[in-house]
């Protein structure tokens, strides 16, 4: 596209923007949830890594000192 013709999203009046809002409430509705799994997931896994080296690693060696 040649630098001097400009785009559609320059103008907003030629931009359509057309959002059901009841879509918009199904999405909104799932969307949170879906983040707040991910979340628990990455969280789930560093605990489940810490507890591994901790179990595998610092109590086999015993005291130190």
């Amino acid at each position: 596209m040649p630098a001097d013709q400009p785009s559609a999203a320059d103008n907003p009046s030629e931009v359509s923007d057309q959002v059901d809002e009841a879509a918009l409430a199904d999405v909104m509705r799932v969307v949170p949830l879906g983040a707040a799994v991910l979340a628990s997931a990455a969280v789930a896994l560093l605990v489940i890594g810490y507890l591994a080296i901790y179990l595998l690693i610092f109590l086999p060696r015993g005291a130190v000192g």
